[in-house]
């Protein structure tokens, strides 16, 4: 009689912790491609480092925008690419100031935890390629360019079968240029 108690209770709390991911497969798309486009907020924390001193001043956040192509390999997997622009940031100076503008590709494999029919919590991480253009107090134009890791998470809400609202937080490693994002944007589905 135990052994089926024991059964009915996994039974019961199995079905019970398989509930939510169970209603996500009615309303998620498992198969196909995706666009987006979304924008926000760009945080440089590192440009500043490079210029020292009491009378430096720095604008380190920036309107940010990006767009994305993707293709989803069922409910918990996709793999995605984007552009990101992450705007310029001015570093002002007594003697005159300086820009350093930031854009690039990343590609990323994404995994996502539906917690309902229309919900979802998602992990993102992959590699991205920036180009940072720098623009010196006397004219001179530097580029870096360079492929660093990239990382983070967010959470998205399905409007639509085929049309869903995202928010994310990244974090681009480039060095000297360690970058936060936070974004919002809109998904389409075909």
């Amino acid at each position: 009689m135990t052994s089926v108690r024991r059964l009915l209770k996994t039974a019961v709390a199995a079905a019970t912790l398989l509930a939510p991911v169970v209603a996500a497969a009615q309303w998620f798309p498992a198969f196909g491609p995706y666009i987006g486009a979304g924008g926000g907020r760009a945080d440089n924390r590192d440009v500043g480092s490079n210029f020292p001193g009491p009378f430096v001043k720095l604008d380190q956040t920036q309107a940010s925008w990006k767009g994305y192509v993707g293709f989803a390999f069922g409910r918990f997997f996709a793999v995605q690419a984007g552009y990101q622009d992450f705007g310029t940031d001015t570093v002002s100076t007594p003697i005159g100031s300086e820009t350093v503008r930031n854009r690039g590709y990343d590609v990323n494999g994404l995994l996502g935890i539906p917690l309902t029919a229309r919900f979802m919590v998602f992990l993102e991480g992959g590699a991205s390629r920036f180009q940072t253009q720098t623009v010196s107090l006397v004219s001179t134009t530097t580029t870096h360019q360079g492929t660093h890791p990239d990382y983070g998470a967010g959470v998205q809400y399905e409007i639509f079968r085929h049309m869903a609202v995202r928010g994310q937080w990244q974090e681009f490693r480039i060095p000297n240029n360690n970058t936060e994002v936070y974004s919002g944007s809109l998904l389409f589905r075909f």
